[in-house]
């Protein structure tokens, strides 16, 4: 079997099971690593090939927990759905989860990161990530009809697992959005609002976290963070302003309450203004 052949199969499964084009694309490219890894036929690739794997990246790499689950889940797709294998899953089972804090920057950062940005298209795409609590790949495929300006609200198509969903437009990213366009007039077949250099194609991802990383650098901003980041400051930032997590929930698209709720602990809420019942004993 070739690597187009497994692509292909891979493609099919992928439609099949109604995952989006976004996961089939991240298996394809964890996968990927692995084969090459491997260095052997593809037929012959096995779970002791898929253990050796998961050690590797455990003590030859700097990646994170939660990227080696990740590349544990598109080899055991790979090895069990494409080539049909059978794995024991005791013995390539995914790391434990770790829960950590999102970094949140505070809106004087945010603030300063805006200041910086000279670019009206750039500015238009991370005003609104932040005021709309967008993903970068759903400002990367946004389309003009998506933009709802009447009802102040944006629609994502077929966002993360494949679920359409609404959130809100801010007037500040309504202007922006209005100055980019009015500017760069991005006219284009497909009515991506921010097409990217050939005529089909929208602005890739990869593309917006380049521009990121020049303005976090050049805002001084030393507290880390990625595009992703700004999600997470639209949803604590919210919080902090009193908004009702369940609407934060419904509009960042989350299916449970456990990935809201995350944010109580990291935003300057009530929670952590009540009084302490040690401070109302009497001695």
């Amino acid at each position: 079997m070739t690597k187009e052949e497994i692509w292909k199969i891979l493609a099919e499964e992928v439609k099949l099971r109604g995952m989006s084009q976004g996961t089939c694309k991240t298996y394809k490219c964890l996968m990927n690593v692995f084969l090459d890894w491997a260095n052997k036929p593809y037929e012959e690739l096995g779970e002791d090939d898929f253990r050796k794997f998961l050690v590797h990246l455990h003590y030859e790499t700097n990646i994170k927990p939660a990227t080696i689950n990740s590349y544990n889940g598109a080899v055991r797709f790979l090895l069990v759905v494409i080539l049909g294998k059978d794995i024991n899953y005791r013995r390539t089972a995914r790391i434990r989860h770790v829960g950590s804090y999102p970094d949140i920057w505070s809106k004087e950062e945010i603030e300063r990161f805006f200041s910086v940005i000279d670019n009206p298209r750039d500015l238009a795409i991370f005003v609104n990530i932040y005021g709309s609590g967008l993903r970068v790949s759903e400002i990367s495929n946004l389309k003009i009809q998506d933009v709802d300006s009447k009802s102040m609200r944006l629609f994502l198509r077929q966002a993360k697992g494949n679920k359409d969903r609404y959130t809100i437009l801010s007037s500040r990213g309504l202007e922006a959005l209005r100055r980019y366009w009015k500017i760069f007039k991005p006219v284009n077949p497909q009515n991506w609002v921010f097409p990217g250099t050939t005529k089909a194609g929208n602005l890739g991802t990869s593309g917006i976290e380049i521009a990121f990383k020049k303005y976090k650098k050049k805002a001084g901003i030393t507290t880390p963070g990625t595009v992703h980041t700004l999600r997470h400051c639209f949803a604590s930032h919210a919080l902090e302003d009193g908004v009702e997590p369940i609407y934060i929930k419904s509009l960042l698209g989350h299916t449970s309450y456990s990935s809201t709720n995350i944010y109580l602990h990291v935003s300057k809420t009530k929670m952590y203004q009540i009084d302490s019942p040690v401070d109302r004993m009497n001695q």
